[in-house]
């Protein structure tokens, strides 16, 4: 055995109770989230928190690409200088990936295999612009990585001294043996538990010369739906992460203690460092299922509505002022989720050609999209908008 315990049980082989009830607790918070909510509306909060995710899970790293500059990127517009312009494609990769690896999520039976995980690491370092991080720096040496395969040097981070490369392949099929059970465990307490302490032993491992940190979060994320995580997508631990780095890293590192004596368990690591890991990662999926439960109330979100257009009118944002009749849209929009084209001059109460010209102006400066020229139109959280009537979602540019 390479990484036993493979969860939070003592020698007698039973879980640990604190962390079963804060993962119970997760489970079903989480699944109140987005109650007072359309899917039309929940998909376009889910398409929000992509980018913040990728913005968080990259800053975790010290590359974070503000949520702006990302949807900058989305129209092709990108940073002259180079570094920048690197640093918004890592971020169109990893949202790219994550939806990829969304639809795949409903679709697998099984994604706790060698093969899926060597996947998404092959999916996401093939990206367009992606060949800039290939060339990996390993002690003193330059190393040319091959996306999808695993490491072929011994590597250390930190002070952890990750697994020679020769037992990867072996680490692997314990890493599949072990955590498959996740699928025929009885509760969706018990299979976060399973996923969150799979977590910590993909990031011991260490498989790949770069990359690990994104893909096992990449996989975390995708672990949460296939898992079915009722809520999971309307909030994303990696923003808890990224706001706490350094506990977060340090979790990671009590997790990656070796056994501590004859009752630290029964296996090569520590079961007690396997339980302060828990701990904090349960506490930061709490606290962020808080964070989006205020942010996310459907009457608090339609006062910052009308907040956010009078200061934008008032010149008080350094952004352009909203057309008249902007909030009677957004607001209507909020609640219905999507309206005909045709609606909308029943909504302002005016003529078509304000309807027409209102549809063009908000649909170009990205607060409400169409799928084409005529179909219905739908709220769109673009970033400056979302970080007025979502608070602290997304931080200052």
């Amino acid at each position: 055995m390479y990484f036993t315990p493979v969860l939070p049980v003592d020698i007698k082989n039973n879980i640990d109770e604190e962390l079963l009830a804060l993962a119970e607790e997760v489970c079903i918070k989480s699944a109140t989230l987005g109650g007072n909510h359309n899917e039309v509306i929940l998909n376009s909060i889910k398409e929000l928190l992509r980018k913040t995710n990728s913005y968080y899970s990259n800053q975790i790293e010290s590359e974070g690409t503000h949520p702006l500059d990302i949807e900058k990127a989305m129209r092709q517009e990108f940073f002259k200088d180079d570094k920048r312009k690197k640093l918004q494609l890592l971020s169109l990769a990893y949202i790219d990936t994550q939806k990829e690896l969304e639809r795949l999520a409903s679709q697998e039976k099984n994604i706790f295999t060698k093969k899926f995980f060597l996947g998404i690491h092959n999916r996401f370092y093939s990206k367009e612009g992606m060949e800039n991080f290939l060339k990996v720096h390993n002690d003193e040496k330059i190393i040319k990585m091959i996306a999808g395969e695993f490491r072929e040097d011994d590597v250390y981070v930190g002070k952890h001294i990750a697994p020679k490369y020769k037992e990867l392949e072996a680490m692997f099929n314990e890493f599949e043996n072990q955590y498959k059970s996740i699928y025929t465990t009885s509760t969706k307490a018990m299979k976060l538990l399973y996923l969150l302490s799979s977590h910590h032993r993909l990031t011991w491992i260490h498989p790949f010369l770069d990359g690990n940190g994104r893909v096992s979060r990449l996989f975390l994320d995708t672990v949460f739906l296939n898992i079915d995580i009722d809520g999971y997508g309307l909030w994303n631990i990696s923003r808890g992460l990224a706001r706490s780095n350094e506990e977060y890293k340090k979790n990671l590192a009590f997790g990656d203690m070796p056994l501590q004596g004859a009752t630290d368990g029964k296996g090569p690591l520590s079961l007690r460092g396997l339980k302060y890991y828990l701990r904090f990662m349960l506490e930061t999926a709490l606290d962020q299922i808080e964070f989006m439960h205020k942010n996310l109330q459907l009457n608090s979100l339609t006062e910052r509505i009308d907040k956010f257009v009078v200061l934008a009118n008032n010149k008080i944002l350094d952004i352009e002022p909203l057309p008249q009749y902007s909030a009677m849209l957004l607001k209507e929009l909020l609640v219905k989720g999507e309206v005909s084209r045709g609606e909308v001059k029943n909504i302002i109460n005016k003529s078509d050609r304000t309807a027409t010209t209102l549809i063009k102006t908000l649909i170009q400066r990205e607060y409400i999209e169409s799928d084409t020229p005529k179909s219905a139109v739908r709220l769109r959280f673009n970033s400056v908008f979302a970080s007025y009537v979502m608070p602290n979602l997304i931080p200052s540019h």
